[in-house]
């Protein structure tokens, strides 16, 4: 298990490598110039003086050494990596990292909270929907399953949000990241992300309630609830890996919902400074996200190894037969 672990490690490490140098190469080749965008037009800074405003474009990129090349960029980011520092965003001067630190936690706790809500409703409804398979109530809950995995994110946040915050005034429109505002985007999440979790959980249960085990324990005559507990039990491993891609994605895609609810969180920082193309800002969000998935996964691994040993042994009794 702990070779097993390592050696993942080390992959994760290359991984890591490989794509802060594509995204740091995308990013520079992206159109778009951050000193002009954070100047202005040259009507608003010198007037007619073009070379006024010329002189402060360059000397602005030569501050941020945006005038070096490119293979010169990426090793000074990276020795400031080593050193855990993400650079200052060109547009505030304030820290990067500091500023990552302090939107982070926000994000977290939404993500967290519309990943409960996510296996709560896949728990209840994809019970439900495999124990009445192919009734009324399997149709209803598959139908919506489709309704909602086809709306686009945004398109029911802002209806949820004008039903909530305007029609009932139910909600408060800010840029607050309290408890009280916590629920409404936190509920958006959830159920965009609750059909994948309702349509395994349902796939996995018929899967099991066919077994034998299950149909001989029926058969001589077991409490049915206790029974169908068990079968859900064990149809219930697959689920950390959907758990741990669900929380990934919530992490890093929570870009939209912050947005539309004015949420403060990191994704709602990252989507301002893209639409600014401040580079030291896209970068920390692109390897603070990165980092954050291979973390997950890795916890994965050791909790499939944890819950079934059998992962592990089988995979390591496969290298040795290879080798």
């Amino acid at each position: 298990m702990y070779k097993n672990l390592m050696r993942k490690m080390l992959w994760a490490c290359l991984t890591l490598f490989c794509a802060t140098l594509i995204l740091f190469v995308l990013i520079r080749l992206a159109p778009g110039d951050p000193i002009r965008l954070l100047l202005g037009p040259p009507a608003d800074v010198a007037m007619i003086d073009t070379e006024a405003y010329d002189r402060k474009v360059n000397e602005l990129r030569a501050h941020h050494g945006l005038d070096q090349p490119i293979v010169v960029q990426y090793v000074s980011w990276m020795k400031r990596l080593l050193q855990f520092e993400l650079g200052a965003s060109i547009h505030t001067g304030r820290d990067v990292g500091a500023e990552m630190m302090d939107r982070l936690p926000v994000t977290m706790l939404l993500s967290i909270a519309a990943l409960a809500l996510q296996i709560v409703l896949g728990l209840f409804f994809g019970t439900v929907s495999a124990l009445r398979a192919g009734k009324v109530q399997d149709q209803a809950i598959r139908l919506a399953c489709v309704t909602i995995a086809s709306t686009p994110s945004f398109a029911l946040g802002l209806v949820l949000l004008s039903f909530f915050a305007v029609t009932l005034g139910a909600y408060e429109i800010s840029s607050d990241a309290g408890i009280t505002r916590l629920w409404l985007p936190a509920a958006t999440l959830g159920l965009m992300g609750a059909p994948p979790f309702i349509r395994i959980i349902r796939a996995n249960l018929l899967s099991e309630l066919g077994r034998t085990y299950v149909l001989s324990a029926l058969s001589r005559g077991l409490d049915r609830k206790r029974v169908v507990r068990h079968a859900l039990r064990n149809a219930l491993l697959p689920l950390i890996t959907l758990v741990a891609l669900s929380l990934t994605m919530l992490v890093s895609g929570a870009v939209v919902i912050e947005s539309i609810f004015s949420w403060p969180g990191i994704g709602k920082y990252a989507l301002d400074s893209i639409l600014l193309k401040d580079y030291p800002v896209i970068q920390g969000y692109a390897l603070v996200m990165i980092s954050v998935a291979i973390l997950i996964h890795l916890l994965v691994d050791v909790v499939y190894a944890i819950m079934d040993p059998r992962i592990g042994r089988n995979r390591e009794a496969d290298l040795h037969e290879y080798a």
